[in-house]
């Protein structure tokens, strides 16, 4: 099979789609299936990326939005001719148009709604404003326009892998069918975990004191993501843990207004961005809590990897969050924005150790059904089904 795979983002770009893009498409060509990509790129130039052993082709994002569009639109066109699938993450509009044309068949990954997403990055709605409000919620026009746009993309797709089942509803309630909704859950490939540092030596290797209780939070830096409340929480309970250091790792949009937070809250944070999945793996392990505390959520990888490094959790109770952890057995679940009960949590599993252990002991056990044989079996279904 042929498939001609489109994304908004693409390895060396960090974020889900990239991450799950980079490790899924080299096991599909080993599965016989030929791929060529086209994403965007921060750089000046468009053109051929060759570091890859399949064609990857980036467009500038230095274009105007809607130059950016229409050239992202014509290589699909001129690109994707010979292909069978058109296999879309997340970027759904130039692809639906180029196939007016082309009238291919699509298999359309969808983790969120592009159209909220959009609107809180532009400010046309209140940065604070869920996913779930957004869809109930009355707009102005430009908000509107958006959410019929994508609507109308997500419905011409022939079908849509959605990462949980929280998603699917989601996704339902733009007036898509369900028969036209695969779930499939996001997985990790856990060989990648065997040979992780021993907590004591993460430690030892990174810098960091044996006695230092240690937060780590990992996400993009937005918003939705809560880093300021999590901020906000370690002040809160610094009183019973003086030494207490909270890492943040990732990068994004609001990382300048967060390190501005740290500074006037007298926070000992560290600001880690981005380096490499095994970096983040042994930040992970040498942390004593990882925190998401998101009022969003399709399904967390961050989530995973922390359950996989042996790590305990908590996260808010949120989205897809609710289909991996199950509240005080592989996890911890609090309400999204109680700053009260996330320090609550936090304190409980600095002050009971074996209280972490009992959960991460539980959360290791129930990842089989996150494995990425699964993954990579069920979306190699969808793509035949569509091709059938």
């Amino acid at each position: 099979m042929r498939l001609y795979v489109v994304s908004g983002s693409y390895h060396p770009e960090v974020g889900g789609p990239s991450t799950y893009l980079r490790r899924l498409l080299p096991e599909l060509i080993e599965r016989g299936h030929h791929v060529s990509v086209i994403t965007y790129t921060d750089a000046k130039n468009s053109g051929i990326d060759d570091g890859f052993p399949y064609p990857v082709y980036r467009v500038s994002r230095s274009w105007p939005l809607i130059l950016r569009l229409v050239l992202f639109t014509i290589n699909i066109l001129w690109r994707a001719r010979y292909y069978d699938v058109l296999f879309v993450s997340d970027y759904g509009l130039p692809v639906i148009m180029a196939n007016l044309i082309l009238r291919k068949p699509i298999v359309l990954k969808n983790v969120s709604d592009f159209a909220w997403e959009y609107s809180v990055r532009h400010n046309w709605i209140n940065k604070r404003q869920t996913i779930d409000e957004f869809q109930i919620s009355r707009h102005g026009w430009r908000v509107r326009v958006l959410q019929k746009i994508r609507a109308w993309y997500t419905k011409k797709a022939s079908l849509i892998i959605v990462p949980s089942k929280y998603i699917a509803k989601l996704v339902s309630g733009w007036g898509v069918s369900s028969d036209h909704i695969r779930v499939v859950y996001n997985a990790l490939d856990y060989s990648r975990f065997d040979n992780l540092l021993s907590k004591t030596d993460a430690r030892k290797t990174l810098g960091y004191s044996e006695k230092l209780p240690i937060v780590l939070t990992a996400a993009r830096l937005v918003s939705w993501k809560g880093v300021d409340s999590i901020i906000r929480t370690i002040a809160k309970i610094r009183d019973d843990f003086p030494r207490i250091g909270l890492m943040v790792a990732g990068d994004g949009p609001e990382r300048r207004q967060l390190e501005k937070l740290a500074v006037e809250s007298e926070l000992p944070v560290q600001f880690l961005g981005f380096r490499s999945q095994e970096n983040l793996y042994n930040i992970m392990r040498a942390a004593d809590v990882f925190v998401l505390f998101s009022t969003y959520e399709g399904m967390p990888h961050t989530v995973l990897e922390a359950m996989a490094v042996k790590t305990p959790v908590i996260a808010s109770q949120v989205g897809g969050t609710v289909e991996v952890i199950e509240h005080d057995l592989t996890g911890l679940l609090v309400h999204p924005g109680d700053i009260t009960g996330l320090a609550a949590e936090i304190c409980r599993l600095l002050s009971h150790p074996h209280t972490g252990s009992r959960l991460t002991k539980a959360a290791f056990a129930n990842l089989a059904k996150f494995s990425w044989d699964t993954l990579v079996n069920e979306t190699e279904g969808v793509l035949y089904e569509v091709v059938k």
